[in-house]
């Protein structure tokens, strides 16, 4: 390992242990601060979609950088996995979204022309795909190469492969500010004190605002609230999983299903209410009739990192000379981590990313882009 070139990471969730599980490998010394736990924030609150079709409503870089990550996907938990000994529970089962009504179909035929992997399947198609579905839907699309996986198992996997490849991990230290010295971002006060490398990373997600408004860049950033239930059917019902406007239903390889999520801008605030769980299966159950009669396992709420364009940030900016920045990937986190992981760790290698990156610079805020 090149001793000599190091990088703090600023935030544990899915975003950050990626990149700092590639900048090992790479042979770059890592610091991953997190302010809680390791990767218990949004990262954990998700589904496991690996949507990279199904979310997307419009072609652009934005869908270009999630279909690149999922391209990704298997090689990167796979070798995840053999370095950890811990199973992400991959599933390549596809994710089908359905269509209720004439508007629905029209929004979803009006994505074939630019996606790239999808199908329109009439309702009697689809029954015949997923039995269980509701005699009422009107047809949908068939995403086969949208996967999935379990998202508590892939935190696991992450942090098992970190302490393997011998990341420094700093849970529970919050970080106050970042350090500047010759017009440069060159560490970050912790409550533990100072930290300096060669490379400073932030991925704080809704926190991330914050540590760089001091240095004139205010990141228009705010926490989305999302809450799942996570039910039990008398039996399986669903291979894939379904979608539709409003919700999806995620199953799991234990007999769980995995129904979410609200979309709230409700502050910092973390509770799940009885009215957004009721909603969430009532949606659940006109998809999959059978639900009536679910068990309900668990409930939960997660705050995303929202932006105002909801493209993330990721690169770098003039207001912040040596601050690396891959934040704010909203309800794409999972799916975009082995992506950004790879795209971060050329910049820190000084390598030409795989993607442009302009579309998601930081000082896209600085011309009134992303204002409000």
């Amino acid at each position: 390992m090149n001793s000599k070139t190091s990088a703090i990471i600023v935030g544990g969730g899915i975003i950050g242990s990626a990149i700092a599980a590639d900048l090992i490998r790479a042979g770059i010394r890592c610091t991953l601060v997190e302010k809680g736990a390791l990767l218990q924030e949004a990262s954990a609150a998700a589904a496991g979609m690996l949507g990279a079709q199904v979310e997307i409503h419009r072609p652009g870089a934005f869908y270009e950088l999630c279909r690149y990550s999922q391209q990704l996907y298997r090689k990167w938990t796979e070798e995840l996995e053999e370095l950890s000994g811990v199973s992400p529970q991959y599933i390549d089962q596809g994710i089908v979204r359905i269509a209720w009504n004439e508007e629905d179909e029209n929004e979803l035929r009006s994505r074939l022309p630019w996606i790239q992997d999808a199908q329109w399947l009439e309702a009697d198609e689809f029954r015949e795909l997923e039995p269980a579905l509701s005699s009422h839907i009107r047809g949908g699309l068939h995403f086969p190469m949208d996967h999935q996986v379990q998202p508590v198992q892939l935190a696991h996997t992450l942090q098992a492969a970190l302490r393997k490849l011998g990341c420094d991990i700093r849970e529970w230290t919050p970080v106050f500010s970042l350090i500047e010295r010759g017009g440069r971002v060159v560490g970050i006060r912790t409550a533990e004190g100072e930290l300096y490398a060669d490379h400073v990373i932030l991925c704080a997600g809704a926190w991330s605002s914050a540590l760089t408004e001091p240095l004139g860049l205010k990141l228009p950033m705010f926490p989305v609230k999302g809450q799942c239930i996570s039910i039990r059917p008398p039996v399986p019902l669903i291979r894939k999983t379904v979608f539709t406007k409003g919700c999806y239903i995620v199953p799991k390889k234990d007999g769980t299903m995995i129904v979410g999520a609200t979309q709230e801008e409700a502050g910092f605030d973390k509770r799940c209410l009885v009215s957004a769980v009721g909603a969430l299966h009532a949606k659940a159950a006109a998809l999959l009739p059978a639900l009536e009669q679910a068990e309900l396992v668990s409930t939960w709420a997660g705050l995303r990192p929202g932006t105002r364009d909801e493209l993330p940030f990721i690169g770098s900016s003039s207001k912040a000379p040596g601050l690396l920045f891959a934040t704010g990937h909203y309800r794409n986190g999972i799916l975009l981590a082995p992506g950004t992981g790879k795209l971060m760790t050329q910049l820190v290698l000084g390598q030409s990313p795989d993607r442009d990156l302009a579309p998601f610079a930081p000082d896209r805020v600085l011309a009134g882009v992303d204002a409000g």
